[in-house]
């Protein structure tokens, strides 16, 4: 019989034997040791514990209960410890961190926090696919000036902003590492930190001078993106009033169709009055469908830039990656059985087009 502890790791509680504890305790305090000199020690050592939860999650995934020692044991294997930074050659580590893969440093797709000029989308591509962002950005503002030129900006435009939702945010250290492929190790975590912190001072004390190109292009990129986020403001401005009247319209014919409401609500008159809407009882079933589906068309990107507010507040946590293709697909099939419904409803349309 061993005496069990509770222990919270990277936000996460995990039940841990007692001699399991000493050795991870014992562990932590190196690390925090180790780099107590380098900027941002505190957060190296939070990116270290919420990498070891990550490890330990995965064992909680396969039916262990309990961490033990030599889950622990393998944990720190797969870490590294801070001794053998001291005491390794390059050719070692070298060696070592191309054995890490095994591991699973699969590469992902995120959005880059520190390079970027809207969103990140275009520095996570570049990182994902291992190339440098400017081209990539000089070849997305052509297009779109192409695009722009043909009257077909607004699905590049699309497409940018739905990667931008659907694509996560690189936060951490160990996101970061994964963004670009590399082994998520105590070395690699510790080096991403403190790189973060030498570039923010270099960007505080750098006086390098640039050639004419490359601040034109650097300039250009800028007042574009200053341009896309203005207009992404005005519209989300503009579209906040008139989603809210949809989003009333939808529920007061949705109460009307399915008969909690004797008459039909007087907004449906004041709001869409070419409509004759004393007709609306004589295709019930269409008609819920069709204000069930509006609701979802209206009440998603209401939802949306209400998690947008409370998230730039730290009031809500940013959503999963998941759960915003999940929102994406449930709008585009609410639009889709939206015009079918819509469609089954010929006094809707001709009234409109009457109209």
């Amino acid at each position: 019989m061993k005496k069990t502890l509770t222990v919270n790791l990277g936000g996460t509680v995990y039940h841990i034997d007692e001699d399991a504890y000493v050795l991870l305790d014992n562990y932590l305090n190196n690390l925090r040791y180790h780099f107590r000199k380098e900027a941002g020690a505190d957060e190296i050592v939070r990116d270290m514990e919420n990498r070891i939860s990550e490890l330990f999650n995965e064992y909680i995934r396969e039916g262990i209960q309990v961490i033990t020692i030599e889950q622990v044991e393998a944990v720190i294997a797969r870490m590294g410890k801070p001794e053998e930074l001291n005491t390794e050659g390059e050719e070692e580590r070298t060696e070592k961190e191309t054995e890490e893969p095994a591991y699973g440093s699969v590469k992902r797709l995120f959005r880059n926090p520190d390079d970027r000029i809207l969103g990140g989308v275009v520095s996570g591509l570049a990182a994902y696919f291992g190339c440098d962002p400017t081209p990539l950005r000089i070849l997305l503002l052509v297009a779109g000036f192409i695009l722009l030129s043909f009257g077909g900006f607004f699905p590049l435009m699309l497409a940018y902003i739905i990667l931008w939702i659907i694509v996560p945010l690189a936060r951490t250290a160990t996101e970061k590492l994964q963004m670009q492929g590399k082994p998520i190790n105590m070395e690699n975590i510790g080096k991403t930190v403190t790189d973060g912190f030498e570039r923010e001072g270099e960007k505080e004390r750098s006086a390098e001078p640039r050639s004419l190109l490359a601040r034109f292009f650097d300039g250009l990129v800028q007042v574009a993106g200053f341009i896309i986020k203005f207009v992404l403001v005005l519209l989300a401005i503009c579209c906040i009033p008139a989603l809210m009247l949809g989003l009333i319209i939808a529920f007061a014919l949705f109460m009307a169709a399915t008969g909690i409401l004797a008459s039909t609500p007087a907004i449906l008159y004041y709001a869409l009055p070419e409509i004759d809407w004393n007709l609306l009882g004589t295709a019930p079933v269409s008609v819920i469908g069709l204000s069930i589906c509006a609701l979802l068309v209206v009440g998603i990107p209401i939802w949306g830039f209400l998690q947008l507010l409370l998230q730039s507040f730290k009031v809500w946590r940013p959503m999963s990656t998941g759960v915003k293709i999940t929102l994406i697909l449930l709008w585009l099939f609410a639009v889709a059985i939206g015009t079918f419904f819509l469609f089954q409803l010929p006094f809707l349309i001709d009234s409109m087009y009457w109209a």
